[in-house]
């Protein structure tokens, strides 16, 4: 028997459908959007969407008003710490970078098992609720823990990316076999299927060996996969890696940098881009700290840069140079951080708050919020970010801060 068709009526979609990741002036470019509107749903897929007045149901339809709301795709938060949501609430914010992460540091692994499954599910859940559709991940804070986020987003009804995190200046052991950091290796080892959904990624530039890096980002490339780091997050960072001290330079001697470490005597993009790691297929987190001219060479190099500006509040590290960011012409996406550094999950409210504090045009937003992170993520082919007919019928309410 054939399905029923379920129509979801609102007072504006904003579809998407046929839109690509979105650059410079075209973040800013009318969306179409349909108002008195309904999506029709057939299957679990969009069969169409189109005004109300248009619609011809039938026999059968079961129809649901959700009332005078703005429905557009779901969401895809690009970078979260899901791993780590145990920690919510227990960390130092606003003295800076460095405050932050002595103030988590002691805690890693101090809770039970139980307690780190449950927060996981219930950070999963929250992401579900908010209108996410995809997250990417970063994995390798515990072991374990990689099996336990894809459960419980899959259980949540979340899609997930895994970028497995290497951390520290230890043997790399990267080649075309093993790949992974060692908390995630033995997982992955007895599960290929889990593997599939997992790339390796490098933490950041002052804390993962530079032939890490490297060598990272050279299996992502070989194996279409997309390679993400934390970049130009805080200014201790900058001041690390370009004269060698600071705060962050004593809290990591002795323990993560190695005796005898030294500086690259160069800032964090300058350094990135010397080690290979920029370019199609890199995704930066944070940005926080890059300078104009900086903006300009990301752009032109097609790295993608996944903001997190109430992370970047939230620690006192700065602002990302957003209005440069957009006008340069590269991709941007957003995303949350994770519960040791924000106040929930929900992507959406990383947009309103630039909406809020930078009245960034809320077409550029939206862009950010659904086909950048698809794109950003390696989820283009997959419909995500659209509400095209065919496609998983994945939506969410829009803020109404960002209503146009």
């Amino acid at each position: 028997m054939p399905a029923s068709v379920l129509a979801i009526r609102a007072r504006t979609i904003v579809p998407l459908t046929g839109e690509s990741p979105a650059r410079g002036a075209r973040l800013f470019a009318a969306l179409k959007k349909i108002d008195n509107a309904v999506l029709l749903v057939r299957d679990g897929l969009v069969e169409d969407v189109l005004p109300w007045k248009n619609a011809r149901l039938p026999a059968g339809a079961r129809v649901r008003d959700v009332g005078p709301v703005c429905l557009v795709p779901a969401c895809i938060n690009a970078h979260a710490h899901i791993q780590l949501s145990y920690l919510a609430g227990r960390t130092l914010w606003g003295k800076g970078f460095t405050a932050w992460l002595a103030s988590m540091i002691p805690q890693l692994g101090a809770s039970t098992a139980a307690e780190v499954a449950a927060a996981a599910e219930s950070a999963c859940e929250s992401l579900a609720a908010t209108g996410a559709l995809h997250v990417g991940d970063v994995a390798g804070s515990l072991r374990g823990g990689v099996a336990l986020v894809d459960r419980a987003c899959r259980e949540a009804g979340v899609g997930v990316s895994h970028f497995c995190e290497w951390f520290g200046f230890g043997p790399p052991f990267i080649d075309g076999e093993r790949p992974w950091p060692p908390r995630c290796r033995d997982e992955l080892a007895a599960d290929p299927a889990l593997a599939g959904r997992c790339a390796p990624a490098g933490h950041a530039l002052y804390s993962t060996a530079p032939e890490v890096l490297r060598a990272a980002r050279d299996h992502c490339a070989r194996h279409n996969t997309v390679f993400s780091f934390h970049l130009a997050e805080s200014p201790e960072e900058t001041r690390l890696l370009t004269s060698g001290d600071g705060p962050l330079y004593d809290c990591y001697a002795g323990t993560v940098l190695p005796e005898g470490w030294r500086p690259p005597g160069m800032r964090p993009l300058a350094y990135a881009a010397g080690l290979g790691l920029l370019g199609p297929g890199a995704l930066a987190v944070h940005g926080a700290q890059l300078d104009a001219q900086e903006v300009e060479v990301l752009a032109a190099g097609g790295t993608a840069l996944c903001l997190c500006p109430r992370s970047n509040r939230n620690l006192g590290v700065g602002a990302p140079p957003v209005r440069a960011l957009m006008e340069s012409g590269g991709l941007l996406c957003l995303g949350t951080d994770g519960l040791t550094s924000n106040t929930d999950l929900d992507v959406r409210q990383e947009a309103v708050y630039l909406r809020e504090s930078l009245d960034v045009p809320p077409e550029a937003l939206v862009r950010l919020l659904t086909v950048n992170g698809a794109a950003a993520l390696g989820l283009g082919g997959s419909g995500a970010g659209r509400l095209t007919p065919g496609a998983p019928a994945n939506f969410c309410l829009l803020p109404e801060a960002l209503t146009y």
